[in-house]
This record gives structure tokens, C-alpha cells and sequence, in this order.
């Protein structure tokens, strides 16, 4: 197909816009008045990561991608590759350090089907393999500051903004109904046991199994991502709509982020419940950490993420930069490490996500042999859960979360879904125990 390349500027204009608005109250008056719009923040611990929060309204395309058809604005196109399209639609390198606009959505689980051709895992009947608005002007809040800055290329839409400032906030409500949980207990025990068949044949060292829970929801999901604010404050929080679908979520783990040449992943792998005390906070992290499978298990994957980045990274580059940190979130503690690598030349965004893609913390290793175990035990698609949700930036950089602690909407469809790692002393209670955990607190954002 004849490529037509995004058309931008070569630098992006900013405005600084306010002083003292905030840009949560203004994403809630765009989420009104736009059915394709997103909201990035990151909330809980500070860091380098949690400065800034952005939002875009009103994308100039929209980009589906599925087995072998690309489709733009609803036009569609055949593509051996969609993802490789993806890339070539992208305009040169925009000359910004900061978020300076680029394409803004998800790659589904699935979307290892365009880097692997091994594998071919089963697509979800209601979600495309990627979607991704072609954002090229938005809102960024610096919380350092306290500023609001507007940026565009050619097209200045600042006077929508500041008129949607003036619109009051509607009322919004959401109704609840659980359908159903796709795994009973009882197979779920089956499926570890399977699992623990396959490491005796040498076939996995770990595979990461989960279930979903489904839900009719009518009304304004919007609502639901302000419960999850407040419930769940994490270092990557989302709400990201294209019309009737929608990705709700508070991810704590980094799939992959590039910028300014630097690579980072962030694998979570070892969990345990949060305690109701500071001190038994500690107790509870201290028998994390010295828990012999727990290390063995992190370890592997630290390894594997490793070895993910130094397939796109400079020779020698590669470092683990923090080992075995414990982050908590509302409900569970994680054992955590910080992986960072610098990008060879030859590399871009796309490639050396695609390296990384998905998180190992999300399939097991070997990761292959553990996504075709996956596909055969798992009864229903995992859809954008597992994939990648963020963006790709006109400057080059990428920042994206693994879709986890999130709620996926089509329609007044929606579900949840969360995992753990089998290994070979892994227990079906003890595995069970910690889908359940990992599952509170988007239980109780729905049940709200």
C-alpha cells in the first residue's frame, strides 16, 4: 500500500496556558464533549516519572490494525504487516525533549503475532489487535510548576480549550452488573497442575495463567476511573477512549519506555497482600524477600527482560540499575527492578518495543513456549489485558504500561483480568490466593 505520512511541523509551538486550572477537571469537560479523546497522569509516589500528566481530544486519524489490514479514518487497507505500517505512517523526528504529540493507544496481547511468526495467538472478537489515535496537539500539566501548557503544530485549537474551561461538569452515573468469572476455582487448579506437567517436561521454567471476570456496565465509565484515582493511585493511571471502547487503568509496571535514547523496563514479579499496619507492612515485605521462590522467580525474569532490551541496546549498555525494590500499591506489595539500556542506532521505538514485547512478568519464560501453553490452557482472549497501552511520541521516545489493574469497555461490555507466575513448588491455593488479591481493587472500583 502507498504510505501517506503523518503531516506535522518540524517543532512543535507551546503555549503556556494557566497557572492554577486543573487538568483532571478539564480531561472530565473534554471526556464530554469528545468521543475520542485520553488522559495520562501518574499518581501515588513521586518520581521522574510522575511529573507531568497529558491529555488529547479529537484525534486527526484514528489507526486499527488487525491480521493483515490496516485501516485508517475507517478505510481499510491489506498490510502483510500492520505493525511495520504503523511505523512508516510516522512523520521525522520532531524537535522536542518533552511530549510533543504522537499516536496514543494500545497493541492487544495478540499483537505478538505481527513480531513472532511462531506464534499465532487468538484475537479478541471485541478489540482490534492495536488502536491508536494520531494526536497532534494537547494538553500537558507540569505538577512541578504547577503550569498548563498547550502545544500544536499547524493547527492552533487553544480557543476550544479555553472555551470548554467555562462548560460545567454533568452529573455522571454508572451502573454495575457481574456476569461472570470466565475460570471456577476447580480449573483453575487443573490449569496449574497442566502448567506443572509442562516444567516437568522442560517445556517452561514459569507460566503466568489468570482469569476474568465480566460485567455488563451501562452509564458513564468515566466514573469508574475516578473511583480508581482515589482506590488505586499508581505510577501509570489511563483513560483512553475511542468512542464505545474504552481502556480504565492503574498500571504499576512500565512495559517499556525510551527517551532520549535511554531504554528502561520495570519488571514486577513477587507479590504478597499490604498489611494493615506500617510495621506489618514491613513483616509482610521482609517475607517476600525471603521467600526462596519468590527470588527465583523475579531473578528469571529480570534475566529475561535483560536480555529483551540488549537485543535493541548498545553493546555493553545494558545495566540492572536497581535490584529488588518493593513498591506498594493499595492492596499488594511487588518485588521490583529498574533494567536500562541504550538504544543502538539502527533501532527505533517501534523495534525495540516490539523486542520487549509483551512483559515477560505477563507470559513466563521461556516466553514463547510460555504464550503457547497460555493459548491453550486460557478459555477466553486476553484482548488488550497483558499488551501495551501509551504512546509513541512524534520525537522519537515512547513511554508504555503493561495493561494491568485495568478495566477494558466495549459497549456495555467490560472485563477485568489478573495472573500469576506457576513454577515448579508453586501451589493452585497460593496461585489462586494471588489473582484474587491482584484483582481487589478493581472489585471494589466496580462494586462501588
Amino acid at each position: 500500500m502507498k504510505i501517506q505520512k503523518i503531516q506535522i511541523g518540524q517543532k512543535p509551538i507551546y503555549i503556556k496556558s494557566s497557572d492554577n486550572e486543573d487538568i483532571y477537571t478539564l480531561f472530565l469537560q473534554i471526556d464530554q464533549e469528545y468521543e475520542n479523546c485520553f488522559f495520562l497522569e501518574s499518581l501515588g509516589e513521586e518520581g521522574r516519572l510522575s511529573r507531568y500528566a497529558i491529555l488529547g481530544f479529537d484525534p486527526q486519524s484514528i489507526i486499527k490494525g488487525n491480521d493483515r489490514t490496516i485501516a485508517i479514518n475507517g478505510k481499510q487497507h491489506k498490510a502483510a504487516n500492520p505493525y511495520t505500517v504503523l511505523e512508516q505512517l510516522m512523520p521525522e523526528k520532531t524537535i522536542s525533549r518533552g511530549y510533543a504529540g504522537g499516536l496514543v493507544g494500545y497493541l492487544g496481547y495478540n499483537a505478538i503475532n505481527f513480531f513472532e511468526p511462531s506464534l499465532s495467538i487468538k484475537p479478541h472478537s471485541l478489540f482490534d489487535s492495536f488502536l491508536f489515535g494520531v494526536y497532534t496537539d494537547g494538553v500537558i500539566f507540569d505538577k512541578v510548576t504547577g503550569e498548563l501548557f498547550y502545544f500544536y503544530y499547524n493547527t492552533n485549537r487553544l480557543d476550544r480549550i479555553l472555551k470548554l474551561l467555562k462548560t460545567r461538569i454533568l452529573n455522571k452515573k454508572v451502573s454495575i452488573t457481574h456476569l461472570s468469572q470466565t475460570t471456577s476455582q476447580q480449573q483453575h487448579k487443573k490449569m496449574v497442575a497442566n502448567i506443572k506437567q509442562e516444567i516437568l517436561r522442560g517445556n517452561t521454567f514459569q507460566t503466568v495463567i489468570g482469569l476474568q471476570q465480566e460485567f455488563t456496565i451501562t452509564g458513564n465509565p468515566i466514573v469508574l476511573y475516578d473511583r480508581l484515582r482515589k482506590i488505586n493511585p499508581s505510577p501509570f493511571m489511563y483513560y483512553v477512549k475511542f468512542r464505545d471502547k474504552k481502556i480504565i487503568g492503574a498500571s504499576p509496571e512500565l512495559l517499556f519506555g525510551l527517551r532520549d535514547g535511554e531504554m528502561a523496563t520495570f519488571p514486577l514479579a513477587g507479590t504478597i497482600k499490604r498489611g494493615k499496619t506500617e510495621k506489618e507492612d514491613q513483616l509482610l515485605a521482609k517475607q517476600l524477600l525471603n521467600t526462596p521462590k519468590e527470588i527465583a522467580e523475579h531473578s528469571m525474569l529480570v534475566d529475561l527482560h535483560r536480555n529483551d532490551i540488549g537485543k535493541v541496546a548498545r553493546f555493553g549498555s545494558v545495566k540492572v540499575r536497581s535490584l529488588m525494590d518493593i513498591k506498594r500499591f493499595s492492596h499488594v506489595q511487588h518485588i521490583s527492578s529498574e533494567i536500562v539500556g541504550l538504544i543502538n542506532s539502527r533501532e527505533t521505538a517501534f523495534s525495540a518495543l516490539a523486542s520487549n514485547f509483551p512483559a515477560g512478568t505477563l507470559t513466563g519464560a521461556p516466553k514463547i513456549e510460555a504464550m503457547k501453553i497460555i493459548e491453550k490452557l486460557e478459555k477466553k482472549p486476553r484482548g488488550p489485558y497483558g499488551g501495551a497501552v501509551g504512546h509513541f511520541g512524534f520525537n522519537g521516545d515512547c513511554t508504555f504500561a503493561i495493561p494491568i489493574r485495568t478495566i477494558f469497555i466495549s459497549g456495555d461490555y467490560g472485563f477485568i483480568q489478573a495472573g500469576s507466575g506457576v513454577v515448579a513448588d508453586s501451589t493452585a491455593e497460593g496461585e489462586y490466593q494471588e489473582i484474587q488479591n491482584k484483582l481487589e481493587a478493581m472489585r471494589k472500583v466496580l462494586q462501588q
